[in-house]
């Protein structure tokens, strides 16, 4: 789990269940610089109060249904929906939340995007408004919640690249913000590839952060982004992943007995499952029948 020192520093909406020897949440955290992923599955159908004081900016993807509930947010009257699957929640740092919530029968759950402003707003330069975002509660937004649902998943798998991660944070920010670049990003000099490049090799063994990459070129991480894509034509995400895959096709070639979970572990994936799940999207084969197709 990355930059645990992270997760320490962002604190979460507080659940307080009405049965308090049950435990009716099961949590399930990740976090990067300057934020924090958490998808938190309700184990019960008992009633719970929750709050958060505002410490950071808190954004929400609920897949909740409710038999009764209510929401006081600083901005917003008080609102008593139930139906929530599909909304999306936006407090800024600064705006405190309470309220109860009694669920429906069923699956419920909600994944939670935490942020720190000075953070982020590093990232994100003069296009950075956070400080001017209103709050907003129980919306839909199908761009958003798409993105939401990416680092659902990631936080339940708990084994991912963390540059996905990371610019997965950044998407929603911006999404959230309703920004655009205010300019295209120049692209990196040829030296300054080489260098990223060099450096991916050399860590070829183990996960690599965007911030990583970005520090390499002394660029923040938004920045190091757009101007990544726009000289190589792909995110640094997809060009790490494809450049390890690729990788992993060498070894299986040149090394017929090496196994698929060391070799896995050789480019930098967390497990095996993660290397068949992308090696198969890249290749269109797992790396099993990918060896047997080279002999």
């Amino acid at each position: 789990m990355p930059y645990i020192a992270a997760m320490e520093i962002l604190p979460t909406l507080e659940l307080q269940f009405q049965d308090a020897s049950q435990v009716g949440a099961k949590k399930s955290p990740l976090a990067w610089r300057g934020f924090r992923v958490e998808h938190v599955l309700l184990t019960t159908d008992e009633g719970y109060d929750f709050r958060a004081k505002g410490d950071s900016c808190y954004l929400a993807y609920h897949e909740l249904m409710l038999t009764d509930g209510e929401l006081k947010m600083e901005g917003l009257p008080t609102l008593a929906k139930t139906q929530l699957r599909d909304t999306l929640t936006f407090a800024p740092e600064g705006c405190a939340i309470e309220g109860w919530a009694k669920p429906a029968r069923g699956e419920n759950s909600y994944t939670a995007l935490y942020f720190e402003p000075d953070i982020v707003s590093e990232e994100l330069g003069e296009r950075y408004a956070c400080a001017n975002a209103a709050p907003f509660a129980y919306v839909r937004n199908a761009g958003l919640a798409s993105t939401m649902i990416k680092l659902r998943d990631l936080a339940v798998r708990g084994d991912d690249d963390p540059l996905y991660a990371e610019a997965l944070c950044l998407s929603a920010t911006i999404e959230l913000l309703g920004m655009r670049p205010s300019r295209e990003a120049a692209p990196l000099s040829k030296a300054q590839l080489a260098r990223i490049q060099d450096f991916i090799f050399a860590n070829q063994h183990r996960a690599i952060g965007l911030d990583e990459l970005a520090d390499v070129v002394d660029l923040s991480r938004s920045h190091f982004s757009r101007a990544f894509k726009a000289t190589t034509g792909v995110g640094p995400y997809r060009f790490v992943s494809d450049w390890r895959v690729r990788r992993a096709q060498e070894m299986l070639r040149a090394v017929p007995d090496q196994s698929v979970e060391s070799i896995a572990q050789a480019v930098g994936f967390a497990s095996a499952g993660a290397f068949r799940r992308v090696f198969q999207q890249f290749a269109g084969t797992t790396p099993k029948q990918y060896r047997r197709q080279q002999r």
